[in-house]
């Protein structure tokens, strides 16, 4: 199961247009898949969150980057700060756009089969080719369903 922190998270995009707070984010994973390198144009750090937890306000917009997924930008600064599944119950939320990450841990590094050749992974943290089995964060909130109750990160095993 994954640790999820039940204290409010606020966050922004560069120019401050687009501003949200998002209550409930889980931990924080590095992606390196081919989207996320695209997208931003390295390896991406996000926090899932159920959708029902997150207020945004600002001039945003979705856009699809692949069948099954989208991401959101600021429409005035361009900055992307948002990534999700289209069907599903979640978002994840883009680490560097948030005030703060206290109570938040990195857990690992994802889809690293796809990661670019021209970095190494230097750090500790455990490496997954793809997404990890169990425990995945998606799946947690899903099994909650989208108005379930998060619980603290000393109710909650790290997987």
């Amino acid at each position: 199961m994954v640790a999820v922190v039940p204290e409010m998270h606020k966050g922004e995009c560069l120019c401050g247009a687009v501003q949200f707070e998002a209550r409930g984010l889980a931990d924080i994973w590095f992606c390196h898949c081919r989207q996320c390198r695209y997208l931003s144009g390295h390896y991406v750090a996000a926090a899932a969150v159920a959708r029902d937890k997150v207020k945004i306000e600002g001039p945003l917009k979705w856009a699809p980057f692949t069948p099954t997924a989208e991401y959101a930008f600021c429409i005035s600064c361009g900055t992307p700060l948002f990534w999700r599944q289209t069907t599903g119950h979640t978002l994840s939320v883009f680490a560097g756009s948030l005030a703060h990450t206290k109570g938040i841990e990195v857990k690992g590094h994802i889809f690293v089969a796809e990661k670019g050749d021209y970095y190494q992974i230097t750090d500790d943290l455990p490496q997954f080719p793809g997404q990890p089995h169990a425990g995945g964060v998606r799946e947690s909130f899903e099994a909650q369903g989208p108005n379930q109750s998060t619980r603290s990160n000393k109710e909650q095993s790290n997987a």
